[in-house]
């Protein structure tokens, strides 16, 4: 019995010593572990084609562990991602050890464009030219104070390609029928981007019914043309003007299609929500 009860304490004493071990390898861990350098940088932001002079971002600094600057790497991705390449170097010069630190910076379609290639392409030079729902990713790497290490963050920024125009908007009007006459329209329209100056919408109130058209907008004058109807190719106004008004927002559009017994013709005016 005794024997048993020295054999129960060994294996008791055994354990402890090795719970001991383990913990005191963790704490040990811990206490060699690197620290600081996160940054929480502006998240996601739209790039608006012919809409967008500059980006603005923004990166907050926690106060921490001295950083004295961070560099901001860039990638574009279409279809595949290119190399990441230096977008710019922000300095903080150990601001964040006493406080927390916010860096503002802007960046323009030429410094986004800068040393980026797809398929070992540049890419254009003109903006009209890239593709709605690519977009470029912007990664942080903080440069400590202590030792000059890199630390790469999680935290990222995303700047899709989006259309200027798409968006939600309150369209009003009046649809007229060549024997039932005129009938009101008052309904939201989601203006969906196919390209830097062409959306979709739905011919008037008739979206339901599986009846859409592509409308392009010249960017020299504001005029909008039609094109793409479904199911039924449709045609803009020979006598009213359709154009999209920069000041509001707004598109006013004048179209047709011709049915059975005639013309259907459309007036509307889009007021962005």
């Amino acid at each position: 019995m005794k024997s048993k009860i020295n054999l129960f304490v060994l294996i008791f004493t055994l354990l402890g010593l090795l719970f001991t071990a383990c913990n005191k390898s963790e704490d040990l861990v811990t206490a060699d572990a690197k620290t600081g350098g996160l940054v929480y940088p502006t998240a996601s932001i739209p790039y608006k084609l012919g809409a967008t002079p500059s980006v603005d971002l923004k990166v907050l600094i926690p106060m921490g562990p001295g950083i004295t600057k961070i560099e901001v790497y860039n990638s574009y991705t279409s279809g595949t991602a290119s190399a990441e390449v230096l977008l710019a170097t922000i300095d903080v010069t150990g601001a964040n050890a006493t406080d927390e630190v916010e860096k503002l910076f802007s960046v323009t379609f030429a410094d986004l464009r800068k040393d980026i290639t797809i398929d070992g392409n540049p890419l254009p030079t003109d903006e009209g030219l890239l593709n709605i729902g690519d977009f470029w990713t912007l990664t942080y790497r903080s440069i400590m104070a202590d030792d000059s290490r890199s630390v790469l963050n999680n935290s990222k920024t995303k700047i899709a390609v989006a259309n200027q125009y798409a968006g939600t908007y309150l369209c009003t009007g009046v649809f007229t029928h060549p024997t039932a006459g005129p009938r009101p329209i008052n309904e939201e329209k989601f203006l969906t981007p196919i390209s830097a100056y062409t959306c979709r919408i739905p011919a008037g109130d008739l979206g339901g019914a599986g009846y859409f058209v592509n409308i392009t907008v010249d960017p020299a004058t504001n005029d909008v043309s039609f094109s793409a109807g479904e199911p039924t190719e449709i045609l803009g106004s020979t006598t009213l003007r359709s154009y999209f008004e920069p000041a509001t927002g707004k598109f006013y559009l004048h179209y047709f299609y011709i049915g059975g017994t005639g013309a259907r013709v459309i007036d509307e005016e889009y007021t962005p929500l």
